[in-house]
């Protein structure tokens, strides 16, 4: 089951599938020096969209990987639950068994040559196919951690905790019958961190992590135009999702991972390391930083327990009287009332421990004018206002975001709401759309001058279509925050009333005033923008997506963004 047959573009590099009919399986070889065309047949490997696709004397076979996990659900409790066929891994297992539904072989390796003596700079590499050596040795690593295992868990080098099932624990469980955190990495991938871990102090605890993070199971290959040819980090989309194919370093590619050295900052002052819950804080700053859970959209409760696993027998003494568990109890959840309750605690007690000039940053990225409309609330019931707002571009293109996704972060920047304004729904109708319109010019601005910059424009916009959505919830608290009373409410107590189900509340009616303020202005290139003020949204939506189309933007979840975005009712063809 491989995603793609590619290897490595910038070395023309491919795998062949060479069918074995008296054993019905495949062997797997490398093709070097492929031409254009051969990659480009290549880029198709036999796992498309759920399903194992494969060609077998001129007839397709296709395998829903469903079917060949064995899902199914069952009722426990009352509750429906997902399961399937897949053996559930124990302690002792560090590789799949001849009899498991799944199974995992090498076959591609990247070799490093030896530089010519007196050369320096990077050794070239090749990449070639598995050979009866190759196999030999990885049965010597299977060997040796097999019969170490067990020492390296009592000291603490490799972990034996069990996998907690939560939100993003749950993927590895499911697909892949893994229970254990250890289960993540392949025989080869634990001998290298458990000698890192063993030999390594306190200083380099820092890189192994690094090393945890690019060399495991999670681990995604790089095989672009360009790329390096190496494994990139498990968390670059912050979850834990199993991969069919991943990388696996070897000793000299992990090496810099720990020996890298980090910036240290230049100022020199006293400074306190304290592991405490926001709400109860007791101390006083001028300033506090803080980047709050996304209404859940990471669990970072839940993942943090990737690396929790691998040092909490053994951590490093400057850390050793931590508490090592993610205590997910105490974790800020962004589902419901009590994520609110949870956050204004949180802020309420940094706001009494500042001074009235004090400042409070606070980064935020969210697409969802809800979870924008309950920052609002937290806000306001936290005694605080939103004075400013910078935008920051924080992400690059990856191939794993595909689709109308922010680049930005944005900073708002809160101070103590001193006295009591007041104001109303009509004056405050105006105020949004002269703030909204500022933000966006703004930022659009931006993008033309990068436009117009040669060097700068082959990199594209520097905001997209879903940032200056988002700048426009952000001109919205800007606006709201700085008022106490609304029509007569006091917007303090109104933050922390419970939200009615199918009841839209004051503050959420007026986010969305602001969004629909904000998609006014997203202006498809060459039209008019008095035709594109007059058209109903569903006329705006099929413009919009008509010029998104035109940039190579056709995922399905881009037409789901921007239906929300400009209120329109999306439906599938095939009805789901």
């Amino acid at each position: 089951m491989l995603p793609t047959l590619v290897v490595s573009k910038s070395r023309a590099v491919c795998a062949k599938l060479v069918p074995i009919p008296s054993e019905k399986r495949y062997d797997i070889e490398l093709k070097t020096g492929a031409t254009a065309s051969e990659m480009k047949q290549a880029e198709a490997g036999t796992y498309r969209k759920g399903d194992v696709v494969h060609t077998v004397n001129g007839q397709e076979h296709v395998n829903s990987i469903a079917s060949i996990r064995g899902d199914y659900t069952t009722e426990v409790n009352g509750k429906k639950v997902k399961k399937n066929r897949l053996r559930l891994w124990d302690n002792s297992d560090i590789a799949y068994r001849e009899d498991d539904i799944f199974n995992e072989r090498l076959y591609a390796i990247q070799w490093i040559k030896e530089l010519p003596e007196g050369e320096s700079g990077r050794a070239p590499t090749e990449f070639r196919g598995v050979t009866a050596a190759d196999i030999e040795r990885e049965n010597v690593v299977l060997s040796s951690v097999k019969r170490h295992l067990a020492e390296w868990q009592r000291n603490g080098w490799v972990p034996d905790t069990r996998i907690e099932p939560g939100d993003k624990t749950d993927e590895p469980i499911r697909t892949r019958g893994w229970t254990h955190w250890h289960h993540l990495f392949n025989p080869r991938q634990l001998l290298t961190c458990a000698l890192f871990r063993k030999y390594s102090d306190a200083r380099l605890a820092f890189g192994v992590t690094q090393v945890l993070n690019m060399n495991c199971r999670l681990s995604r290959y790089d095989n672009s135009e360009g790329g390096a040819s190496a494994t990139k980090g498990a968390f670059d989309n912050q979850a834990l999702n199993t991969l069919y194919n991943y990388g696996c370093r070897g000793l000299t590619f992990c090496a810099p991972l720990v020996s890298t050295k980090f910036k240290s900052s230049p100022v020199s002052t006293p400074y306190a390391l304290v592991n405490r819950p926001a709400s109860e804080f007791n101390a006083n700053a001028d300033i506090f930083v803080t980047d709050p859970p996304y209404g859940d959209a990471v669990k970072y409760e839940e993942i943090l327990e990737f690396f929790i696993a691998w040092f909490r027998k053994n951590p490093p003494p400057e850390f050793a009287n931590w508490t090592w568990d993610s205590r997910r109890e105490l974790a800020v959840k962004g589902e419901d009332h009590d994520f609110r309750l949870s956050m204004v605690a949180a802020y309420k007690r940094m706001a009494e421990g500042m001074p009235d000039n004090g400042i409070q940053i606070l980064m935020f990225t969210h697409q969802d004018g809800n979870i924008w409309a309950d920052m609002a609330n937290i806000v306001w019931a936290s005694g605080l206002r939103v004075t400013a707002a910078w935008y920051l571009v924080t992400e690059t293109d990856s191939a794993l975001r595909e689709g109308s996704y922010v680049k930005g972060t944005i900073l708002l920047v809160l101070r103590k709401r001193l006295g009591a304004k007041r104001t109303n729904q009509t004056d405050l109708a105006y105020e949004l759309e002269e703030e909204v319109a500022e933000q966006i010019k703004r930022l659009t601005g931006m993008n033309d001058s990068v436009a117009a910059d040669s060097k700068r424009a082959k990199d594209g916009n520097l905001f997209e279509d879903a940032d200056l959505q988002m700048a426009g919830y952000a001109a919205a608290l800007k606006v709201l925050t700085k008022y106490s009373i609304i029509d007569g409410k006091d917007m303090a107590q109104e933050a922390l009333r419970p939200r009615v189900s199918g009841q839209k509340t004051l503050v959420e009616g007026l986010i969305d005033f602001a969004t629909d303020t904000a998609n006014k202005m997203l202006v498809p290139l060459g039209l008019d923008e008095s035709v594109w003020h007059d058209l109903e949204p569903a006329e705006r939506f099929y413009l919009k997506m008509l010029e998104q189309e035109s940039h190579g933007l056709n995922k399905l979840d881009n037409y789901q963004n921007f239906a929300k975005a400009f209120a329109v009712r999306f439906q599938r063809l095939d009805g789901k």
